[in-house]
């Protein structure tokens, strides 16, 4: 948490504990009949509670760090956001399925949902069509 978040959640926390402390004066007051003619929080209350929210949301958006992690092989320093992992072959990833001929990708490519069905079954026809004679 930097030093600027830091100041804002404080002074957003006495910001929202005024504007709370402001308010719960004001309706004894109402409740006194001091002040009659008016039964709505003030607006400088209501500007005060919402500077003191939109100055903790911001900090909280300020205090967010750089993402760090451990490399899974090498050496173990930290990465942080910016630095990126090395790029990986495909083929060096999937040499055994390479070897026997598999698709690494199959279970995505051969799903029943991308069979064109029209086809399928045209191609069912031509070759019945073809065992019985």
């Amino acid at each position: 948490m930097g030093l600027i978040s830091k100041l804002l959640l404080v002074l957003s926390i006495v910001l929202i504990g005024h504007s709370g402390f402001s308010s719960h004066e004001f309706h004894q007051l109402l409740k006194r009949g001091a002040r009659e003619s008016s039964s709505q929080i003030p607006k400088d209350i209501k500007y005060e509670t919402i500077t003191g929210l939109v100055l903790f949301v911001l900090s909280a958006f300020l205090s967010f760090e750089k993402l760090s992690y451990y490399p899974l092989v090498g050496p173990k320093k930290s990465l942080t956001q910016g630095q990126y992992l090395e790029d990986i072959a495909m083929s060096k990833a999937t040499n055994v399925d390479n070897l026997i001929g598999s698709d690494p990708a199959g279970a995505v490519n051969y799903t029943p949902s991308f069979v064109d069905i029209i086809n399928k079954r045209e191609q069912v026809r031509q070759h019945i069509a073809k065992k019985d004679l």
